[in-house]
């Protein structure tokens, strides 16, 4: 990179031609975030799914019974 392709500080009169910008109210806070508790990640099930288990609770206690099982069947 040569000395003229390095760049410099704008001047004083380049920054009095440019409006100031408040920022502060870009980024909104998620409002919903104190909803969560300890949930941690979202898994989406197809409506078959759902239906066979019908709840939460039992996906939950099938999938931890089949990785029980893999861990056994890899030991």
């Amino acid at each position: 990179m040569s000395e003229d392709e390095n760049p410099t500080e704008p001047s004083e009169e380049s920054l009095r031609d440019i409006p100031e910008q408040d920022f502060s109210g870009a980024i909104r806070p998620n409002r919903y975030a104190n909803l969560r508790g300890a949930f941690q990640h979202a898994v989406f099930v197809d409506r078959e799914i759902w239906e066979h288990f019908g709840s939460a609770e039992r996906i939950l206690e099938t999938l931890r019974l089949l990785v029980d099982i893999a861990k056994k069947r890899t030991a």
